[in-house]
């Protein structure tokens, strides 16, 4: 074999060798399989949302206190003396209508003065009688009937009125005037010495009884009418705005699960620097009521339009809310109406809006999906 054709033979080996390598990388190219496409991962977390719905509501504010008459009175004496029977003894659980005797005091010293002090005075007209017959012509049937009519046990009348100052002067001088306010006085005070009871009540204490000596200033006992109470609660001061008097409130005792309709009649002015609430007064009557019985209540407030209800927790900055809008996290400041322990009921927010139930974790212009 020739060189040349030893060479030929060689390119001929090369090549078959060239294309033998590219024939079976073609192949090995053939048999990979085709790369993975990779899915894209969502990392948005997902809240759920509460959808507002605005409607009209009529909100209720717990309240809770205890019961005190409202027509309660402590009784003192203005008088000294010594306490008398009476159709009724003065004691507690003791009713009593109205004008009825509650207590009488022995005023035998001060009738006598004052039966002393109308028989001067008797004597006093008595006296000037014929003068004003002569010199007061007009004026002296007026004296001498009243003259007549004049009873020493009875309440002494008024004076006949003088026709002039001259007359005046005249009766004044005669010391008639004198005589008969101290009469009126010794009335005032005679009347002092029998109580009576000022409305139809029962006897809530008494610290007296008959036989023993009352000082003038001392206190005798309570009164109080077993029909109508006040419940005295504190509200919450960014409630108080909301009640006014004449809301209704149903009231419970919840020992017997009974209840009773009271109405607000009294807000105070005053806040309370400690606790920051206010006080109101609410008036209850019926039956089985006591004084001292706690009750509690809602109070009916008024009604507010376009108003929704949501869970307090959804409050976040004080007044604003998250919403999601267009899968996205959003602040929206609200108007707070009304908070309670559960609850807040709000305004400005749009029918539909979608309120987020998560408040934690999450931030505005954060991509969500509900």
């Amino acid at each position: 074999m020739t060189a040349k054709t030893k060479k030929r033979m060689g390119f001929g080996l090369s090549g078959m060798l060239i294309l033998a390598t590219i024939i079976s990388t073609i192949a090995l190219i053939g048999m990979k399989k085709p790369a993975e496409h990779k899915t894209e991962v969502d990392n948005r977390i997902t809240v759920s949302t509460l959808e507002v719905k605005n409607t009209e509501i009529r909100s209720k504010i717990n309240v809770i206190g205890k019961t005190t008459g409202k027509q309660k009175i402590e009784i003192f004496s203005e008088v000294s003396g010594v306490l008398e029977n009476t159709p009724k003894d003065f004691l507690e659980g003791v009713s009593y209508n109205k004008n009825e005797v509650l207590l009488r005091i022995n005023n035998d010293e001060n009738y006598m003065s004052l039966v002393s002090q109308r028989s001067s005075l008797l004597n006093l007209i008595t006296k000037i009688i014929p003068d004003l017959k002569f010199d007061y012509p007009k004026s002296y049937e007026n004296w001498k009937n009243y003259l007549e009519n004049f009873e020493i046990e009875k309440t002494t009348q008024n004076l006949p009125k003088a026709e002039n100052n001259q007359e005046k002067y005249y009766i004044a001088g005669q010391g008639i005037y004198q005589t008969y306010y101290n009469i009126k006085s010794l009335e005032t005070r005679q009347a002092k010495f029998t109580i009576r009871a000022p409305f139809n009540g029962v006897v809530s204490q008494s610290t007296i009884k008959p036989g023993t000596l009352v000082r003038s200033g001392q206190k005798i006992g309570e009164f109080f009418n077993p029909n109508i109470y006040d419940l005295e609660v504190e509200i919450n001061r960014a409630e108080i705005d909301f009640i006014k008097i004449n809301d209704k409130v149903e009231l419970t005792d919840a020992t017997t699960q009974k209840s009773w309709t009271g109405t607000v009649t009294r807000i105070s002015d005053i806040i309370d620097s400690k606790t920051q609430t206010v006080k109101i007064f609410i008036t209850v009557s019926g039956n089985d009521l006591r004084e001292g019985l706690y009750l509690s209540g809602n109070i009916k407030t008024s009604v507010k339009n376009n108003a929704f209800q949501l869970p307090r927790k959804l409050i976040v900055n004080n007044n604003e809310v998250f919403v999601v809008e267009n899968n996205k996290i959003i602040s929206k400041k609200v108007n707070i109406v009304q908070t309670s322990e559960e609850y807040c009921i709000i305004t400005g927010l749009e029918d539909g809006t979608l309120i987020s139930e998560k408040t934690k974790g999450i931030h505005n212009d954060m991509s969500v999906k509900y």
